[in-house]
């Protein structure tokens, strides 16, 4: 009887947790995707730029950012790193708060060339679970797309 009682409340507190929130994921094609006068590199048929990438995706542990957070590198491994790219505050757009997070090469830049290969605007102030997170910057990267993650 206990072990049905126990087994009870989780799926209550598990169906409840899930429920509680809505999450949403939009995406925004980038238009071209690579090449000069991008905002996106094309990462698709690079194998060895894929993986760089989804290695700090899977590392990567934020789950929420302050619209009071100062801009700057978040982390960095090897030939990639995760920026917050907007100024304090971040940017308004549609009524709500944002930040952009951007998966980025390291090194020195092209000009007229893009150094993103992956874009998370995410609505700040809020929590996302962080399986979500890493999903937006997977999606980005595979699709050539922003992705914006809001409550």
């Amino acid at each position: 009887m206990h072990l049905y009682s126990l087994l009870c409340v989780i799926i209550c507190v598990f169906a409840f947790e899930c429920h509680a929130q809505q999450f949403y994921a939009r995406e925004e094609p980038v238009e071209p995707c690579g090449g000069k006068g991008s905002k996106q590199v094309d990462v698709r048929g690079s194998r060895e730029q894929r993986r760089a990438a989804e290695t700090i995706i899977a590392s990567f542990k934020r789950d929420s950012f302050a619209c009071s957070e100062k801009p700057g590198t978040i982390i960095t491994q090897d030939s990639v790193r995760i920026d917050l790219q907007d100024a304090v505050g971040g940017f308004e757009r549609n009524g709500k708060r944002w930040r952009n997070l951007q998966l980025q090469q390291n090194g020195p830049r092209r000009p007229g060339y893009p150094s993103t290969i992956a874009t998370v605007l995410i609505e700040c102030n809020k929590t996302f679970p962080i399986r979500l997170v890493r999903k937006a910057f997977v999606d980005s990267m595979a699709k050539c797309a922003m992705i914006w993650l809001s409550q």
